[in-house]
């Protein structure tokens, strides 16, 4: 016969498990009466009560079987879904990242639950087409390592790629890391161009402690949380103001720029709208929008909106 330690740890990994049982299981599987099968679950309801504050042991009388309640601690497999279809349609993660992280976040299901999101993430996950230079990335594991290195405000040397595929090697204190269009980033001060400077996570090949500390009181200020709402595809640029009118479905617009406001209604689907952002990075949002924008102030943007127009239609005309 098995040990009482035997039976209550069976019973403990089938309720963390997300699993109902009940006492008639118990005494099926270790062949003991209904009183010992009692007594086992009273020991488990006490160690709960004594080490899993969070937890409580409760009995449903329909199914006359225990489970556990994580009093809304666990993942509901809505909330399972989400996660996986917002990993899936970001792209930021090799398929050798993404398959195990998916398969975890699974796994803290229920059975139950478990049966019913495999079927629904099946497809779009054999359909996921990775970016190419991500495949041989560990980006899971950089993302950690940069967020430890940008509490301890260390400073360090990183070997990194630029967009011109150049190999340069560069000394900052990392400051933030963030996550746009595909891509984590890191925000990091660069003392020999005396700025902040944003870095492509998967771009950086390798890193190491710098011999020579960056003092904190020469580290430019970065607010995160701001700043982030007036990046466009990452480019920060110089601060800037812009209206404009915008002819389609103004939420697109409004949502892809957070500091901004509709001015007024100009037409039936013609709006004025004002955002501030940084002129870089909403220059080539401003172009991907075909002729739903027309920028109307500042006059200098207006201009440079206008010669990049002339510029890219002198691409087609010899």
């Amino acid at each position: 016969m098995a040990s009482s330690a035997t039976r209550q740890l069976y019973i403990y990994q089938r309720l963390t498990s997300g699993n109902h049982i009940s006492k008639s299981e118990i005494q099926e599987v270790f062949t003991v009466d209904a009183r010992t099968a009692q007594r086992d679950f009273a020991n488990i309801r006490e160690f709960i009560a004594d080490y899993l504050n969070d937890y409580n042991l409760e009995y449903d009388a329909k199914l006359h079987a225990y489970h556990l309640d994580n009093q809304g601690l666990g993942l509901s497999k809505a909330q399972c879904l989400a996660l996986i279809k917002v990993l899936l349609a970001s792209r930021s993660l090799a398929r050798k990242e993404l398959e195990p992280l998916i398969k975890k976040l699974v796994a803290l299901l229920t059975a139950s639950d478990q049966k019913d999101i495999k079927p629904i993430i099946q497809s779009e996950l054999s359909q996921y087409v990775e970016l190419s230079h991500l495949k041989d990335t560990k980006l899971l594991e950089a993302i950690y390592t940069f967020s430890k290195l940008i509490l301890q405000k260390a400073t360090i040397t990183i070997t990194y790629t630029t967009q011109r595929h150049k190999i340069v090697t560069r000394t900052v204190a990392p400051i933030a890391l963030t996550f746009s269009d595909y891509y984590f980033y890191i925000v990091s001060y660069n003392y020999e161009f005396k700025k902040n400077i944003i870095y492509r996570l998967d771009r950086i090949l390798d890193w190491s402690f710098a011999s020579d500390e960056i003092p904190l009181n020469e580290r430019m200020p970065f607010d995160i949380g701001n700043e982030k709402k007036k990046f466009q595809l990452m480019y920060p640029g110089k601060p800037i103001t812009v209206q404009f009118k915008y002819t389609d479905i103004v939420e697109a617009a409004l949502d892809k720029f957070p500091i901004s406001r509709t001015i007024k209604k100009l037409g039936e689907q013609t709006f004025l709208l004002e955002v501030t952002t940084y002129d870089t990075g909403a220059l080539m949002w401003f172009l991907s929008q075909k002729d739903m924008v027309t920028i109307i102030n500042p006059p200098e943007f207006r201009q440079k909106m206008k010669e990049t127009l002339q510029a890219m239609l002198a691409n087609y005309t010899s």
